[in-house]
């Protein structure tokens, strides 16, 4: 039975989620792998559901990565603003693959148009039961407009500047934050799906509201975790909520006749409103549900200062809009002298670092240069001492031939003095008489420095 199941969940900057949240709906991982690896790691973790996945309206530095976008979202969007929304919107049963295409191409028109930046995929397990299938959309988007300027991540996701577009960040689309704008959102999607059930052929329609505001005595069903179906698919096991969802949905065969009727009754009095006829087709459809919400955003109810009879009283959700202003215009501020102060830093800290290098350098340059000195003036001693010893060597080798030759010729001076004592000696025995001869060498050898 057609029914709108519509969740909307908030992710704040400074979180962790936008690389989970993003590969779990497109199935893609941060880095790039081919189509032939994707659809093998969805066999084998038996999670090959993702009919349909892409991108549109990212800026420039993110185009065609939701990685790229939605983690820029989380680091640089203000503190405790929010980075993106995730929505989950339930398709009908009763629309084939290609219906459920077209009217997941027309909710994705109608929510994000042609401006805000957005990642979707079109999901379609098997049922608790495995008979039927469960065809559901999931939506990443960003309130952040792509206003085609060109921006950086980090000036994107700053606050608008009205009089200056180019000097601030990109604009947020005030269709997520006015009062009532959640209604409006469930009233937008229900339209959508009812024109595709109606062009279809199919009696069933949805209603925007709560079960509990239409008068029907049914509790929805709770969120299953994926580990709970998993094991009642694969092994049977019934957990609480399980069995909570078991019981919902065997009540809701008892409330679907009047769940149907007063669907039907909501679309038959919601047409009138957006004056569609049956000679439209299915874009002047679609334009008459964008003008409707387009003229709910701007005819929004506005928050008022209400008197009260001791004096003026605020409005406190009006306060807390204004404190959560001026709180994002002085974190901005903060901000920005902090990252004057950081940029400051460290240029400081760049020119010290020069600074340090270079004196490094000039000291290792003096080093060598020390070292050169000292290799140069071992040198010089070395040469002066083999100058001087070369010098101490020639003198001598000119002195050996001179003091040889005096010694050789005292030698022979002294061996004919001999000769001639032993003549004398000889003369003096053939004479009879007895002589003797002393030669004195004494004056000789310190006169010749022998």
């Amino acid at each position: 039975m057609a029914h709108l199941h519509f969740r909307r969940t908030t992710y704040k900057s400074g979180g962790r989620q936008a690389t989970g949240r993003v590969r779990y709906i497109t199935r893609q991982p941060m880095r790039e792998v081919s189509p032939a690896v994707q659809q093998l790691r969805y066999i084998a973790e038996g999670r090959e559901d993702c009919l349909f996945t892409t991108s549109k309206n990212l800026p420039a530095w993110a185009e065609n990565n939701p990685h790229v976008f939605f983690q820029a979202a989380e680091t640089y969007e203000r503190a405790n603003g929010i980075a993106f929304e995730e929505w989950k919107i339930a398709l009908p049963q009763e629309l084939s693959h290609g219906q459920n295409m077209g009217l997941t191409r027309d909710l994705v028109e109608a929510i994000a148009g042609d401006r805000l930046p957005i990642t979707y995929a079109f999901h379609c397990p098997q049922t608790l039961d495995a008979h039927h299938e469960q065809p559901h959309l999931h939506l990443l988007i960003s309130a952040r407009q792509n206003d085609g300027i060109p921006r950086s991540p980090a000036q994107h996701f700053t606050r608008y500047n009205r009089d200056h577009p180019a000097r601030g960040g990109a604009q947020k689309d005030d269709a997520f934050w006015h009062i009532k704008a959640v209604k409006q959102w469930r009233m937008t999607i229900s339209d959508v799906l009812n024109v595709h059930l109606e062009r279809a052929g199919c009696p069933e329609r949805v209603h925007p509201d709560t079960l509990e505001r239409r008068g029907i005595d049914r509790q929805p069903e709770p969120k299953l975790l994926p580990s709970e179906s998993r094991a009642y698919r694969e092994q049977g096991k019934v957990s609480d909520r399980m069995q909570a969802v078991r019981t919902i949905r065997a009540q809701r065969q008892q409330t679907r006749a009047q769940e149907q009727a007063d669907a039907r009754a909501y679309w038959h009095e919601r047409k009138v409103t957006l004056r569609m006829t049956s000679a439209m087709d299915g874009t002047a459809c679609l334009t008459a549900i964008c003008d409707a919400r387009a003229h709910a955003r701007t005819h929004a109810p506005a928050r008022h200062v209400a008197a009260g009879m001791a004096g003026v009283d605020r409005d406190e959700r009006l306060l807390g809009d204004l404190a959560g202003d001026a709180y994002a215009q002085a974190q901005q501020a903060a901000q920005g002298v902090w990252r004057d102060v950081h940029v400051e830093h460290t240029l400081r800290d760049i020119g010290w670092g020069v600074v340090q290098a270079a004196q490094d350098e000039a000291h290792d340059a003096w080093r060598a240069s020390q070292r050169e000195q000292e290799l140069r003036d071992v040198g010089w001693e070395a040469v002066r001492r083999a100058w001087d010893d070369g010098q101490h060597a020639l003198a001598a080798a000119r002195r050996e031939p001179h003091a040889q030759e005096q010694v050789r010729g005292g030698q022979s001076l002294e061996q004919d003095l001999r000769a001639l004592a032993r003549q004398l000696e000889a003369l003096r025995a053939d004479d009879g008489g007895t002589g003797h001869v002393r030669l004195r060498l004494w004056d000789r050898d310190q006169g010749r420095g022998l």
